[in-house]
């Protein structure tokens, strides 16, 4: 029998884990620990590929930031394009935090999708997660459909969710990225599961994040 959560199932289980003494910061350090091991095991050897993070200024948009810097610090693709759709001003918490140390490792961030990044090969969607309310728009939207038609070389690699999926349900409130990897933390969500999202979703993943990853 498999557990499924809802997102506010999800935030209890981070919730509680705090409370036990894992601050939230090492959550999503952990996440994306996660990720970046995936990223390096399924597209080994790394080092020849063209990677394009894409962050939202969410949580989400945290754990692409710990991939990111764990890639350009740690698994060194040929090519790692990051890209934040937030002004850094408008980041606040952990998501904020893992800008300034992306920042301090010094890696390169970019706030618009370029021409050169379209020749990506792999393609990580840190844009939404799991807590999204009603269809993505904006320059999120823009980017979602971006990610489903400018990127013709690359697999794409969702964070947590495919942006656009609602969570909870098998529905789909808007546009929504069409994943072939997705690596989801604790147990799989009944977004993921349930028709039509969980078309969207390609193969999922699920790793546990309330212990140190095996980096370490």
């Amino acid at each position: 029998r498999m557990k499924v959560l809802t997102a506010e199932q999800m935030r209890q289980v981070d919730r509680r884990t705090i409370e036990l003494g894992i601050p939230g910061l090492i959550l999503i350090e952990n996440a994306g620990h996660r990720v970046g091991e995936f990223l390096a095991a399924t597209f080994a050897p790394i080092e020849r590929h063209h990677v394009v993070v894409l962050c939202g200024k969410g949580n989400n948009g945290g754990d692409g930031l710990v991939v990111a810097r764990l890639l350009h610090t740690h698994w060194k693709p040929r090519r790692l394009d990051v890209v934040v759709a937030a002004d850094p001003a408008e980041l606040t918490g952990d998501a904020a935090a893992n800008y300034r140390m992306l920042a301090a490792c010094g890696c390169p961030v970019a706030h618009s999708i370029t021409p050169g990044m379209r020749q990506a090969t792999v393609v990580v969607d840190a844009l939404l997660g799991t807590g999204l309310k009603g269809p993505a728009s904006g320059k999120i939207l823009d980017w979602i459909r971006a990610i489903n038609s400018d990127f013709p070389c690359a697999k794409i690699v969702a964070v947590d969710i495919p942006s656009g999926l609602a969570s909870d349900t098998g529905a789909m409130p808007g546009e929504s990225v069409r994943a072939d990897y997705t690596v989801t933390f604790t147990a799989p969500k009944a977004g993921q599961v349930l028709p039509p999202a969980c078309d969207r979703v390609g193969e999922l993943h699920v790793c546990p994040i309330g212990s140190p990853p095996s980096l370490y």
